[in-house]
């Protein structure tokens, strides 16, 4: 038996993340093409979204999924820092990294 890869493995839950997303993340549910929910923990919530119908794969694949509040935290941290003329290291290593998100 072959052992399929990572890729294959996730075109084949993104034909059934509905089905996954029930499963695993049941505090949440559908809307129109998306499964919500509050995060990765399956807290309940509107701030991750899993596409639920999509291309095979690719940016627009079903079963893709983003979180908002990572980003509106990210964002939150600089402006305050920016307010506060304050911009470290760390600040920005997060900075740099949300623009590789985005």
């Amino acid at each position: 038996m072959v052992r399929p890869d990572a890729s294959d493995l996730a075109q084949r839950l993104g034909r059934h993340a509905e089905a996954v997303c029930r499963h695993y993340l049941h505090n949440g549910h559908r809307e129109g093409r998306y499964w919500l929910v509050g995060d990765v923990r399956n807290t309940p919530g509107r701030s991750m979204f899993v596409r639920l119908i999509g291309t095979k794969n690719g940016k627009g694949a079903a079963g893709k999924w983003t979180d908002y509040v990572a980003t509106r935290v990210m964002l939150h941290i600089c402006d305050r820092s920016l307010s506060h003329g304050r911009f470290t290291a760390s600040t920005q290593h997060n900075v740099s990294a949300l623009g590789e998100i985005a």
